[in-house]
């Protein structure tokens, strides 16, 4: 009889401290943020300020992981070997949650399956550079110099499969021309090619935009989306206004957590997010890194990503773009 009572003791005691724990208020301990990107990279730059802001909203630290390699792989990888409860997050650009399995002949994660979107945090602003000696002043007059010279028009990249190398294959399938791909190891090492005039053109964030056009080193086609604060860009026309789909938002980073991670914690940390994204400094941060601060529900952020992959998987497949 003691023994039946030892048992039942012991299992209300187990009900009672499951109940208890559920019952505890999110979050009740750090939350770690992982990032795809080395410290000082773009991913970086968002994490950061974001992270103190959650900080302050949420009353626990958010630490930054910096876990860069693999086109996010690695940073994917350590997300889901968490638990799903809100407490190991992930910055991600839409390379990961929508151009990796696309890009990657295997890819050890499903972004459909295993990534429960939270919220999107930012839009990056992209700008068409071109060397400042190139004979084009216009997207129209680019197409127009690129099919009078196939196959000679060339554009750098900051590595296969990059933003930069992924929208010009999408600028490439629109326009119709034939040109040539040139990867570096770096942004910077693009950009200085194109200035140098060893490429022709790159598409790169417009935050590095404006101290070139101030001393007139390079010439800036068009840019997606505008960005009221950048004032040297007011005037440059969007990839839309010259009728390319796409572009508006074609680099964006959001927050994502291991798909099961509870309704109530994603809503949480939805709102904290949205409350951080609202505040002024937060929005001149942004801007002046070259981005809108953009902010959706997690259902309306979960409905762009599919749009996202029925928009680009048909642009990737026709690209023959492969990483390993």
């Amino acid at each position: 009889m003691l023994s039946v009572l030892r048992v039942l003791a012991l299992a209300i005691a187990g009900v009672m401290a499951a109940a208890a724990s559920a019952a505890q208020p999110y979050p009740e301990r750090p939350i770690h943020l992982v990032v795809n990107g080395a410290g000082g990279s773009l991913p970086d730059l968002f994490a950061r300020p974001l992270a103190e802001k959650l900080r302050a909203i949420l009353g626990q630290p958010v630490v930054v992981e910096n876990k860069p390699g693999a086109g996010g792989i690695l940073a994917m990888r350590d997300v889901l070997s968490k638990p799903a409860d809100g407490y190991t997050l992930a910055l991600v650009t839409n390379a990961h949650a929508v151009w990796n399995p696309y890009l990657f002949a295997q890819l050890p994660y499903d972004p459909r399956t295993d990534l429960q979107a939270v919220s999107p945090i930012a839009t990056i602003s992209m700008a068409m550079v071109v060397n400042k000696d190139f004979p084009a002043n216009t997207l129209p007059e680019l197409v127009q110099w690129a099919k009078a010279h196939p196959g000679v028009l060339n554009y750098a990249s900051s590595s296969v499969g990059s933003p930069p190398h992924v929208l010009f294959e999408l600028f490439r399938q629109q326009s119709d021309i034939d040109v040539v791909h040139i990867p570096f190891r770096s942004g910077p090492d693009a950009m200085n090619a194109t200035l140098s005039g060893e490429t022709h053109a790159y598409l790169v964030g417009t935050a590095l935009v404006e101290p070139l056009l101030k001393d007139n080193r390079a010439k800036v086609l068009a840019v997606s989306p505008r960005i009221p604060e950048l004032q040297s860009l007011s005037s440059v026309p969007t990839f839309a206004d010259a009728g390319y789909d796409g572009f508006e938002n074609g680099v964006w980073l959001g927050i994502v957590a291991r798909k099961g991670t509870p309704d109530a914690v994603v809503g949480k940390l939805n709102a904290a997010i949205g409350e951080a994204l609202a505040q002024k400094d937060t929005l001149q941060r942004f801007a002046a890194s070259g981005s809108v601060a953009y902010h959706a529900s997690p259902e309306a952020f979960a409905e762009r990503i599919e749009k996202d992959h029925a928009f680009w998987q048909p642009v990737l497949e026709r690209s023959g773009i492969r990483l390993e």
